[in-house]
């Protein structure tokens, strides 16, 4: 139950953080960053294990890579510009600090 629990926070917050770096760009980057941080963190205090972080990280990229990636009707939500790129690569240290915190 555990490993859905963590599947399902990361899914969320994935697919939130991707609507949400779109929304007033410099406020929208630092929300969606900020949110995913703190969802990936609590997920190490709530289940007491790094493994579910890691589940919820994993599950969380998948969002991010479809949402890179080109849909059906050629859509796009992260584009590869400068906000694009900024919202990978401050996501990527921001999940990889809260995968190193502890989680007791």
């Amino acid at each position: 139950m555990k490993f859905f629990g963590a599947l399902f926070i990361g899914i969320t917050s994935g697919v939130a953080a991707v609507y949400l770096h779109l929304f007033a760009p410099p406020i929208g980057i630092i929300l969606a960053i900020a949110g995913s941080f703190t969802a990936i963190w609590s997920v190490g205090r709530l289940y007491g294990k790094r493994i579910y972080k890691f589940i919820a990280i994993i599950s969380w990229f998948a969002v991010f890579g479809r949402a890179a990636a080109l849909g059906v009707g050629s859509e796009i939500f992260i584009q590869g510009d400068m906000l694009g790129n900024t919202f990978l690569l401050f996501s990527f240290f921001a999940l990889f600090i809260a995968m190193a915190l502890p989680t007791n």
